[in-house]
């Protein structure tokens, strides 16, 4: 059975760094193409104070299944916006098998608001794909080669090996995308042990397709870059990826999503706007370019 309430008090929160820069204004139609999702949970956090977090946990989640969250901040004011940032996602799964869903959001805003928030989940493609024995504290890095050029992924995990003492969690620490030598694209990603035992985790994929892609000029190695997406539509969970070109002949191009949340903003005629920000850079080791790929799940 579900839990009747997943707000979860008394936890320590991991605080996360907010990244500085103003983000470069862009303005996009809606995507054209809505890959299926299932909504699983919508509800409001309540008033929330700027700085301050929440976490939630969605319990007896199928192992099948990848999740997203879509938040849709309110009570922007004229003069402030309302912001708010998913900022850790987890999994994990309990003695006796059961599997949830972790996820913390915080007001990374000025001014005291909240926000809708939207549970997705979607199929994995993935396949049958295990990490193997993975120790506390331990990473494993995998990639998904072939990757569609017009598709953005996430990476999920159902933990295995829980003991009557102590669950098995695994985190998604870092998604990336890169362009091999010869074209091929590739989907990376880094799964951490982050429990106090020993224990593996079945690898789970979940992708959606767009048209919305937009260009990124050339970054040398390292830079970063900020985008908005203004006017996007609410209710809905967004993933954005990359479509990596420019690999030489020995050496892939690769961009990485380093930062995403959402604002309403009010405009000067009075209308509330959703506002898509993200950050993002050239991770990899040689001056290249790559689309960016705006898809959502609803």
């Amino acid at each position: 059975m579900r839990t009747l309430t997943r707000i979860v008090t008394g936890l320590a929160v991991v605080a996360m760094a907010v990244l500085s820069g103003a983000a470069t204004a862009t303005a996009a139609p809606p995507p054209a193409v809505a890959d299926d999702g299932t909504l699983q949970w919508d509800f409001y956090t309540g008033s929330v104070a700027a700085g301050s977090s929440r976490t939630y946990y969605w319990n007896n989640a199928p192992s099948s299944a990848v999740y997203t969250v879509g938040l849709t901040p309110k009570g922007a004011s004229t003069s402030q916006a309302c912001q708010f940032e998913v900022t850790r996602t987890w999994n994990v799964q309990n003695y006796g098998g059961e599997r949830e869903f972790w996820f913390t959001v915080k007001n990374v805003g000025a001014i005291t608001c909240g926000s809708d928030v939207m549970l997705y989940s979607t199929a994995d493609i993935a396949g049958s794909w295990n990490t193997g024995g993975v120790d506390p504290g331990a990473e494993v890095t995998k990639h998904w080669n072939n990757a569609g050029s017009a598709n953005a992924y996430v990476a999920g995990a159902a933990p295995a090996g829980a003991t009557s003492s102590s669950p098995c969690r695994f985190e998604v620490v870092r998604e990336w995308y890169q362009q091999q030598p010869g074209g091929e694209k590739e989907f990376w990603f880094t799964l951490k042990n982050t429990g106090t035992i020993a224990c593996s985790a079945e690898v789970l994929l979940g992708a959606a397709s767009t048209s919305t892609l937009l260009a990124t000029s050339a970054m040398a190695p390292g830079a970063s870059n900020g985008a908005t997406w203004n006017n996007n539509p609410d209710q809905l969970s967004y993933l954005v990826g990359f479509n990596p070109s420019g690999a030489t002949a020995v050496t892939p191009c690769q961009f990485e999503l380093t930062r995403l949340w959402h604002a309403q903003v009010i405009n000067a005629n009075g209308s509330a706007e959703k506002e898509l920000r993200y950050n993002y850079r050239n991770a990899g080791a040689i001056t290249c370019g790559a689309q960016r790929l705006i898809a959502w799940l609803a």
